[in-house]
């Protein structure tokens, strides 16, 4: 059977998945920044993405580019720890960075819309394809 979808259907539902996992973070991570005590998790699109390709396709991502990143080696999980490693900058323990959270949750807001828009695309070109086939 034909793969009508492609390879880049299934790139772009990691892509997304990923991306409200890492919204998942930050959320978490700003309802908890008045817990005392309260360590930021500081995992990141990149790690949930290396999960949903890891977990789908039996390797890593292929290069096209030189200046494309190996992925090999994301650094937050090779540590074993997936909180905030730096020491609090409050009195009470917490380690939550407000401004930072927030900016990075506006961020991957932006990117998921970015990656709905090209899904959208894609259907909208199959779509068309269909109707003009009759």
């Amino acid at each position: 059977m034909i793969d009508m979808f492609g390879s880049g259907f299934q790139r772009l539902e990691s892509a997304l998945v990923a991306r409200e996992q890492a919204q998942g973070v930050h959320s978490s991570n700003v309802a908890n920044a008045d817990t005392p005590n309260y360590r930021a998790d500081s995992r990141t699109f990149s790690d949930f993405l290396a999960e949903q390709q890891t977990g789908k396709n039996s390797g890593p991502v292929a290069t096209t580019h030189a200046a494309h990143m190996n992925g090999t080696s994301n650094g937050h999980l090779a540590s074993g720890s997936v909180f905030d490693s730096q020491p609090s900058r409050r009195m009470d323990g917490n380690t939550v960075d407000m401004q930072k959270e927030m900016a990075r949750m506006s961020e991957n807001q932006l990117m998921h819309e970015l990656a709905m828009r090209l899904v959208k695309g894609k259907l909208s070109g199959l779509s068309n394809a269909i109707r003009e086939g009759k």
